[in-house]
């Protein structure tokens, strides 16, 4: 029998909106999409998700549904009682609006709002392959690195609701300088704009790659063409993409001594590379890692993939948290 329980979930990014009418089993029973515009005032993007979650509930009554509740995840740091946005890079006019507040005034609902890596871990935990996993570390590989932490059944939150900055733990001191003003971080050498480059970089000192042919057709190399590539075992693309992903693994060896991970899941745009990422994030892991903590760690990808946000998110409402 179906679970008669249902939540709507959102997930603001820098250039969308995504909704989802989420049941109590963490089945997406309907869903809606919107362009944003990251320039527009906050009032304008709060009357597009509040329209957005208008159309949706009218969705759900064709689904003889009744949403109790409204999870809204996002990129940024909020203040200690999750009320007001302090800080969002992707969506600059966020920053110290009262978005949120506006959002709960035009809700009928509860509304819960927390960090869109939360949200994700959450979903993964209750719903993905996180399932059961008492020590579970979520990881969105994309523009930059996020990731969720879930300790026994618990969202860690050490900063800023986050349970820390996993793009911008240090791994090589005299690298290159990072956005967030330190050098060396490891956003610098696994994130998809590391990725880019370094595809850049294999392609102009391996002209006979298929990278390089890649970047002769299309005129630029993204995680796309890296991984179209990859498939075609192109030496050039294994090593970067080996390269990206030792780096994050490294990371997440710092990363286990803080919270000791059984179970790392990899999701994000970058994801797509597949399993010779995800091995190579083991290898950096196990290599490098305090044996005692990291040898019973295993990584793999995410389960729920771009659902992982909006899942999530309703689960958070549903959950009260």
């Amino acid at each position: 029998m179906r679970d008669s329980r249902c939540a709507i979930g959102v997930d603001l990014g820098g250039q969308s909106v995504k909704l989802a009418l989420v049941d109590g089993q963490g089945v997406i029973r309907r869903r809606r999409q919107e362009s944003i515009d990251a320039t527009k005032s906050a009032e304008q993007l709060c009357g597009v998700m509040l329209d957005q979650i208008r159309l949706l509930r009218l969705d759900a009554r064709s689904e003889n549904l009744a949403p109790s509740a409204v999870g809204i995840i996002m990129p940024g740091y909020m203040d200690r009682q999750r009320t007001r946005l302090i800080f969002a890079a992707n969506l600059p006019t966020l920053s110290g609006s009262n978005l949120l507040a506006d959002l709960r005034a035009g809700l009928d609902l509860p509304v819960t709002f927390d960090a869109d890596s939360n949200g994700a871990a959450f979903g993964e935990y209750c719903y993905g392959a996180g399932q059961g996993v008492d020590r579970l570390t979520v990881v969105a590989v994309g523009t930059g690195i996020g990731a969720g932490v879930v300790a026994d059944g618990q969202i860690v939150r050490v900063r800023h609701h986050i349970g820390g900055s996993l793009g911008h733990i240090i791994v090589d001191p005299r690298g290159l300088k990072c956005a967030c003003g330190a050098r060396g971080c490891v956003e610098t050498v696994a994130s998809g704009r590391a990725l880019e480059r370094q595809a850049l970089e294999a392609a102009g000192s391996e002209p006979h790659s298929r990278l390089a042919a890649l970047l002769n057709q299309r005129g630029s190399l993204t995680g796309k063409e890296v991984a179209e590539a990859l498939a075609q075992g192109d030496s050039a693309a294994c090593r970067v993409v080996r390269q990206c992903g030792w780096w994050l693994g490294v990371a997440l060896a710092s990363w286990a001594v803080v919270h000791a991970p059984r179970k790392v899941l990899i999701g994000g745009g970058i994801a797509q590379l597949g399993l010779p990422f995800i091995q190579a994030i083991h290898d950096g892991l196990q290599e490098v890692g305090q044996p005692a903590l990291v040898k019973d760690t295993t990584v793999e990808p995410a389960g729920l993939g771009p659902d992982a946000g909006v899942v999530g998110a309703a689960g958070l409402a549903m959950a009260g948290l």
